[in-house]
């Protein structure tokens, strides 16, 4: 993503999970772990929606091989693959910050090369 972009779709990613993980906490107000996911969620969010220089390369590269998967019919798999580690962020994976996130996601889209 550059200064020029619009808001990249990740963060309405995170915010749809985030969401998700509040209604569970609406259904059963003890559900704690969706509560503190969802924070985490809408930190992410939050901290991906600011201008990051340091973020750029991380950025850059995503979108590279997000091209390559989309070039090579892979891009529906990286889909699933994102969708399974947003869901499992704040339980099963807790990426620190924003920079962590996109290095997760990267990991998972490298996979499929």
């Amino acid at each position: 993503m550059n200064g020029h972009d619009a808001e990249p779709p990740e963060v309405e990613e995170l915010e749809r999970v985030a969401a998700w993980r509040l209604r569970l906490v609406d259904a059963d107000p003890a559900d704690r772990t969706s509560l503190a996911a969802a924070e985490r969620l809408q930190a992410l969010a939050d901290q991906l929606r600011r201008p990051d220089p340091a973020l750029q390369l991380l950025w850059t590269e995503l979108s590279a091989v997000g091209n390559w998967l989309a070039e090579s019919d892979a891009i529906s798999d990286f889909a699933e693959l994102a969708a399974a580690y947003r869901a499992g962020i704040g339980v099963s994976d807790c990426p620190a910050d924003a920079a962590s996130y996109l290095r997760g996601l990267l990991q998972r889209a490298r996979s499929l090369i």
